[in-house]
């Protein structure tokens, strides 16, 4: 049900903005992006960037993600929350030196850092019911594909999350 909801948004998004053109990322530039993934399980994740240069952004991420393990004797959940900053270099405009149209897509590569906490039961016992806490390591490679100029489709490939959605300037 999910992979339907979702391709249908996906399709009717591609159709809603077709045949738009849009600038490629811009110092002072500020998106704002939801998206849905996979983490430490399936979640949701939400990001805002700023670019300091053409070709440098910095930003907060924040993610959900709930993984249940469902065992014969037991029902194990494990609920992750984390917030982090993040930076990423931004080198769509190389793209035009190989022939892509540079100014509908946004490729870039960055680094994660922050915190997490996890929340854990089992309902079979309370012995393995509890709360941690972390710090989040990670790294991203994605891209914005842009089908009008302020909104863009994108994917993120990462850790502590893996993300597609939807990204808006602001």
């Amino acid at each position: 049900m999910k992979k339907n909801l979702s391709f249908l948004l996906l399709v009717t998004c591609l159709f809603l903005f077709r045949n738009t053109s849009a600038q490629s990322f811009t110092k002072g530039q500020k998106n704002f992006s939801v998206g849905v993934g996979v983490g430490y399980g399936l979640g949701a994740t939400a990001a805002v960037d700023y670019g300091i240069t053409d070709m440098v952004s910095i930003g907060v991420v924040g993610g959900y993600s709930s993984r249940n393990y469902g065992y014969i004797l037991s029902n194990y959940r494990v609920n992750y929350i984390g917030l982090a900053g993040r930076a990423a270099i931004h080198f769509g405009k190389y793209l035009k030196e190989i022939g892509i149209n540079e100014a509908k897509l946004d490729p870039y590569v960055g680094v994660v850092g922050g915190f997490r906490m996890v929340n854990y039961s089992d309902a079979y016992s309370s012995y393995y019911n509890g709360r941690n806490a972390g710090i989040i390591l990670g790294g991203i490679l994605g891209a914005r594909y842009y089908l009008k100029e302020k909104v863009a489709l994108y994917a993120e490939a990462g850790v502590p999350y893996s993300t597609i959605g939807l990204s808006v300037k602001f």
